[in-house]
């Protein structure tokens, strides 16, 4: 896949905004999800546009890809403030995000095809989250955990809070808080605690309000005429945290709308915006 211009990356995420404006929060399942906070080396995320280099403070999309490369990791921070760190050598789709509410998830659905991650939950509720691997499934009852496998198995160890297991096979196994097991498409077993030692700038857990008025993040560079600065919720996906707009009410909802707009047909298009496809 060719990569893609930072242009059509920002060109890409105005048009899921713009293409949702009218719908409520509950069906917004597309769009802006969060930020990656942190970005060593090289770490790249894979659009229905292409594939372009992941900077800090680029914004993340539901049905993006994220690929890690040796000695490479990264940190995504979610709209409702969950963190998610991945380490190097992994492959990870953020899948399907459904919005309930201003910055909060009825549905969150995360593919791990290989490497190592460590997820902190954020202020949605806890059920909204699940993971899939190539064997299991993992259900979040309100936990840090940390999980390294690939294809055929997996690692998991659960910090605080609990993890249920679902192997391909229909059982369900428990994993406690201190608690580390090895799993297979058919069984989890109990073994020593292991510890992927993430660095802390990944284990330190960054709320999303923090993030977003740091000043770097959002579609535009710092040089852009209109935003310099991260309204990255009020553009994309509905999560009005940012940018002073709240979708507490429906004035304001509106405000967002009239954003979307401005940004979407008032600002020069990429030189060559990709093209439309067919349905």
């Amino acid at each position: 896949m060719n990569t893609t211009s930072k242009a059509h990356r920002v060109w890409w995420g105005l048009l899921i905004a713009a293409a949702t404006p009218s719908w409520p929060l509950d069906a917004r399942a597309e769009g802006n999800i969060g930020v990656a906070s942190v970005v060593r080396n090289d770490v790249t995320g894979v659009l229905i546009s292409g594939t372009i280099k992941v900077d800090p403070g680029a914004s993340v999309f539901s049905n993006e890809i994220m690929k890690t490369a040796a000695d490479s990791s990264a940190k995504i921070v979610f709209t409702d403030s969950t963190n998610l760190a991945v380490g190097p050598n992994s492959t990870v789709k953020l899948n399907h995000f459904v919005f309930s509410g201003p910055s909060n998830y009825g549905k969150a659905a995360i593919e791990v095809a290989k490497g190592a991650f460590r997820f902190t939950t954020g202020h949605s509720d806890k059920r909204a989250y699940e993971f899939k691997t190539g064997v299991a499934s993992l259900s979040v009852r309100g936990t840090i955990f940390e999980v390294l496998g690939g294809a055929t198995s997996f690692k998991i160890h659960v910090v605080e809070g609990t993890v249920d297991v679902t192997t391909n096979n229909g059982k369900v196994w428990v994993v406690q808080a201190g608690q580390s097991m090895s799993c297979t498409a058919t069984a989890c077993t109990t073994i020593p605690n292991f510890d992927l030692d993430f660095p802390t700038e990944l284990t330190e857990v960054q709320d999303f309000s923090q993030v977003a008025q740091a000043g770097e993040q959002g579609f535009f560079a710092s040089d852009s005429p209109i935003v310099s600065v991260a309204p990255i919720a009020a553009i994309a996906g509905g999560a009005a945290a940012a940018a002073g707009v709240s979708a507490g009410s429906q004035s304001n909802w509106s405000q967002q709308q009239e954003l979307q707009t401005f940004l979407l047909f008032r600002r020069s298009p990429p030189s060559s915006p990709p093209q439309s496809q067919s349905p």
